[in-house]
């Protein structure tokens, strides 16, 4: 199983929710998981009687259909409430506590004003455990700044929104003013559709470049991927 996280909050930006929701939900809704085709049993052989046979032997396990990128595959929503109100006023049901984060795959933090409260917050970034020791750690825009309020993006290059970047330097992280800055499995994004590139780059690892092509070329505007999946 393959399991993602986005970290969500009251005033979390809607487009860094949803944009990641979607797409990252991709290998799910494009891939989905289809039985194999039924097989026609074929009639058992005729006994040979100068072959000696074994009562109860058992015939060879049938070989498992591969499996599609679609399968085992989870995107859950966390948070420290059970609903957080977006910064469109929408009412955000969580799927779980930012506790589980530590068991995902790949962890995406998301943006919005109360970052700038939760890279100085001990008591959530004590909740907020990730490791990019094991586990992919991104974040979109101002999320960076709890990244950074972590320690994770000490001496590191990162990205974030312009606003947030004195906050981010304070944190001793090194900003460069591009879209997408990677490193080993530590991902920030700047711009709220630089999370589309965020998203290729993440299911790029955890997947393949194919799959991660499709996914977000569905997405993409008509002439600048669109058609590549379905022209």
């Amino acid at each position: 199983m393959t399991d993602i996280a986005i970290i969500a909050f009251d005033g979390v930006t809607d487009i860094d929710v949803f944009l990641h929701w979607d797409f990252l939900n991709r290998p799910l809704t494009m891939f989905p998981e289809t039985p194999p085709e039924p097989v026609e049993e074929a009639a058992p052989p005729e006994s040979d009687p100068d072959v000696e046979t074994t009562e109860g032997e058992e015939a060879e396990d049938e070989q498992e259909p591969e499996p599609k990128p679609g399968r085992d595959w989870s995107v859950s929503i966390l948070g420290t409430a059970a609903r957080h109100t977006t910064l469109a006023g929408y009412e955000l049901e969580t799927h779980g506590t930012i506790e589980s984060a530590r068991d995902m795959d790949a962890v995406i933090v998301a943006s919005g004003a109360l970052t700038r409260e939760l890279m100085n917050d001990a008591e959530y970034l004590a909740r907020l455990l990730v490791d990019p020791d094991d586990q992919y750690v991104c974040s979109q825009c101002s999320g960076a700044l709890v990244l950074a309020g972590s320690g994770i993006l000490a001496g590191l290059e990162a990205t974030t929104y312009p606003t947030a970047k004195e906050q981010l330097e304070s944190k001793g992280a090194i900003f460069v003013d591009k879209p997408l800055v990677t490193h080993e499995k530590i991902a920030t994004a700047a711009g709220c559709l630089a999370g589309i590139e965020l998203d290729r780059w993440l299911l790029t690892q955890l997947i393949d470049v194919e799959t991660a092509d499709k996914c977000i070329n569905s997405g993409e505007a008509w002439g600048r991927g669109v058609e590549t999946v379905y022209g």
